[in-house]
């Protein structure tokens, strides 16, 4: 999600791909629905995509992952394994698990970038060596969250989120929704929506969604 967030900041755009699995992951942690059509909106305007574009071309499909077009269905954020299983990136892509389809030099500048200790990029690639991406994605978060056994098995981006949350917050828990699977569901009469956590709290302007308080979260 940092790799998708980056290339959204940089390029304000996504293609497909990337606009479903951040998008999505996004959904998880408490953006309403009319606050994904301001975000997306707000970022492919910075790109200089006219407005009018961006609702006929975009907006539908954002509707559609809430339930609100086609078969009405609540499409629920990706797990770890659907995305190192499925749709894996291509050439312009930036979806994907970066422990499971990126060269393993190009991992280890991008850990490099992230200020990781070469002891903890050596662990971090052995790992992906030896297929164990999700475990390498849990030496990442225990790493960069300083502690040295996380205490428990890494298999959502969302989750990831939740506990960073968690104990950046002191260890007190967040006001959340359980992780669904990744299969759609049916759509309820009423979507609940709450915000998950500080990290959207300046994605709630009514006026503006600014990108900041994601922005700082990725790259602290």
């Amino acid at each position: 999600m940092r790799q998708l967030h980056k290339a959204l900041r940089d390029t304000h755009h996504l293609r497909h791909g990337g606009r479903m699995q951040y998008g999505l992951f996004l959904k998880g942690i408490g953006l309403t629905l009319e606050q994904a059509l301001q975000f997306w909106k707000q970022e492919f305007i910075r790109g200089k995509m006219d407005p009018d574009k961006f609702d006929k071309g975009y907006s539908y499909n954002i509707r559609h992952s809430f339930g609100k077009e086609g078969k009405r269905t609540d499409y629920t954020p990706f797990s770890c394994l659907k995305i190192i299983l499925n749709n894996p990136p291509g050439q312009g892509d930036y979806h994907g698990c970066p422990f499971r389809h990126s060269d393993p030099e190009l991992l280890k500048q991008k850990l490099q970038s992230y200020k990781i200790s070469p002891g903890g990029i050596s662990q971090i690639l052995d790992l992906v060596k030896g297929t164990h991406y999700q475990v390498a994605c849990q030496k990442y978060f225990e790493i960069t969250h300083n502690v040295d056994d996380c205490g428990f098995s890494l298999n959502h981006p969302n989750q990831f989120f939740i506990e960073s949350q968690r104990i950046l917050n002191g260890g007190k828990d967040m006001k959340k929704e359980p992780i669904q699977p990744e299969t759609p569901q049916p759509k309820p009469s009423v979507q609940k929506t709450k915000d998950a956590s500080s990290a959207l709290a300046s994605l709630n302007s009514s006026q503006e969604v600014d990108m900041e308080g994601l922005e700082d979260y990725f790259s602290d």
